[in-house]
C-alpha cells in the first residue's frame, strides 16, 4: 500500500500549525473559545489542504524531473496547499457562521 505521509508527521503540521495560530488568535480575538475554534477549524483545512496537494504533486510531477527538483516541487505545493486549504476552511467558517462579527 502506498503511504504517502505518517501519522505523526500529519500530527506534527496539525500541531505546529494549532498552537501559534491559538496563541494569535487568542491575542487578536481576546476569546478563549473563539480563538480555540479558529485555531482548529484552520489546522484541519490546513492538514486536509497538504494531505491533498501532496497527492496532487505526486500525480503532476511524478518521476519526470530530478530526485531534488521534485523534492523542490513537492514542498513548494505541499506548503501552497495548506495555506489554502486553511483559509478556505476558515472563510467557510466565517461565511456559515450564524452570530454577527463582534
Amino acid at each position: 500500500m502506498f503511504q504517502l505521509v505518517s501519522l505523526a508527521t500529519l500530527g506534527y503540521v496539525a500541531l505546529g500549525v494549532f498552537v501559534p495560530l491559538f496563541v494569535i488568535g487568542l491575542i487578536m480575538l481576546k476569546s478563549l473559545p473563539r480563538a480555540f475554534v479558529l485555531a482548529i477549524v484552520f489546522a484541519v483545512g490546513a492538514t486536509v489542504g497538504f494531505v491533498l496537494a501532496a497527492l496532487g504533486a505526486n500525480v503532476a510531477v511524478g518521476h519526470a524531473v530530478g530526485d531534488q527538483a521534485r523534492q523542490a516541487m513537492l514542498v513548494a505545493f505541499t506548503s501552497a496547499g495548506a495555506a489554502a486549504g486553511g483559509a478556505i476552511a476558515v472563510w467557510i467558517l466565517l461565511k456559515n457562521r450564524s452570530t454577527p462579527p463582534v
